[in-house]
C-alpha cells in the first residue's frame, strides 16, 4: 500500500474500535467515530464526552451519519484489497488484544493470555478450539446450543452431537474436519480435472491452427501450380499456331524463350 493510501486509511479509522468506520458520526468537537462505538461509550458513562479529546457535552448530541465520510469509506473499501476481519479477545477489559483462538463451547474468543486456562485446566482442555472467528453463533446449533462439530452426509448439513440422536438419528455422520478434508481433496481433484480438460482444449486448438495454416499453404501451392499449368497451356497453343506458319526463325526464338523461363 502506498503512503498516501496508508495515510488515508488512518483518516477513516475509528479510534475506539481501531477499525474502518461503520456509519461514521461527527461529535460537536469535530472528531469522528463509528455510531455504534460512540453510543456504547455514552451508554456506559454518566457523562457524554469525546473519547478522543475528552471534551464534555452538557446534552447528549443528536448523532447524524456523516454521509461524506461514509462515501469516502466505501470508496476506500472498493480500492483496497479486502483483509480478514481481526477478531479481538472477549475477556480483555482495557485494551482488547487480538484473539488467538475461539472456543465453541464457551462461545468466546481469547488472546494468548486468556487462552492459557484452556491449555492447562483438564476440563477446559476438552473444549473445542478453532481459529478465531467473529461469527461464533454460526458454528453453534441453534436448537441444542452445542457446537456444530459433525456433518450429516444424508442431509448435507452440519449437526451437533444431540442432533445425531434426535433429528438425524441413524444418519451417516462424520466429524466436520473429516468432511472438510474430503471436500478439499474433491475440490483439488476437480481443479486437476479442469486443468487437464483445458490443456486438451489448448492442444486441440493449437493443432487446428496448425492444420488450417498447412491447408492454406497447400491451397496456395496448388493455385500456383494451376496458374503455371494454365500459362503453359496458353504457350503450347501459341506454339501450335506458330508451327503452322512458315516463320521458322520466330518459332525457334519463342521456343528458346520458353525453355529459358523453365
Amino acid at each position: 500500500m502506498s503512503s498516501s493510501m496508508s495515510s488515508l486509511s488512518e483518516e477513516i479509522q475509528c479510534s475506539v474500535c481501531l477499525d474502518v468506520f461503520t456509519d461514521p458520526v461527527t461529535t460537536p468537537c469535530g472528531h469522528n467515530f463509528c455510531k455504534i462505538c460512540l453510543n456504547k461509550c455514552w451508554d456506559t458513562s454518566q457523562t457524554c464526552s469525546c473519547p478522543y479529546c475528552k471534551e464534555t457535552f452538557k446534552q447528549r448530541p443528536d448523532l447524524k451519519i456523516n454521509t461524506t465520510l461514509r462515501e469516502l469509506v466505501d470508496h476506500c473499501k472498493k480500492k483496497s484489497p479486502e483483509k480478514k476481519l481481526e477478531v479481538l479477545c472477549d475477556i480483555c477489559e482495557e485494551r482488547k488484544l487480538k484473539a488467538l483462538k475461539s472456543c465453541l463451547v464457551c462461545q468466546s474468543s481469547y488472546c494468548e493470555t486468556h487462552l492459557e486456562p484452556h491449555l492447562r485446566v483438564a476440563g477446559l482442555k476438552k473444549h473445542k478450539l478453532m481459529d478465531p472467528v467473529s461469527n461464533l453463533e454460526d458454528y453453534i446449533c441453534q436448537k441444542h446450543e452445542r457446537p456444530l462439530d459433525l456433518f450429516c452426509r444424508d442431509d448435507q448439513t452440519c449437526v451437533c452431537s444431540i442432533c445425531t440422536v434426535t433429528d438425524h438419528k441413524n444418519h451417516n455422520t462424520v466429524p466436520i474436519e473429516e468432511e472438510s478434508e474430503e471436500k478439499k481433496v474433491e475440490k483439488d481433484m476437480q481443479q486437476m480435472i479442469q486443468n487437464r480438460i483445458k490443456k486438451i482444449q489448448d492442444i486441440r486448438h493449437s493443432a487446428e491452427v496448425r492444420k488450417k495454416a498447412a491447408e492454406k499453404q497447400e491451397e496456395m501451392l496448388i493455385e500456383e501450380l494451376e496458374q503455371e499449368i494454365t500459362e503453359l497451356k496458353m504457350r503450347d497453343t501459341e506454339l501450335e499456331q506458330l508451327s503452322h506458319t512458315e516463320d521458322h526463325l520466330h518459332l525457334l526464338q519463342v521456343s528458346q524463350h520458353d525453355l529459358s523461363d523453365q
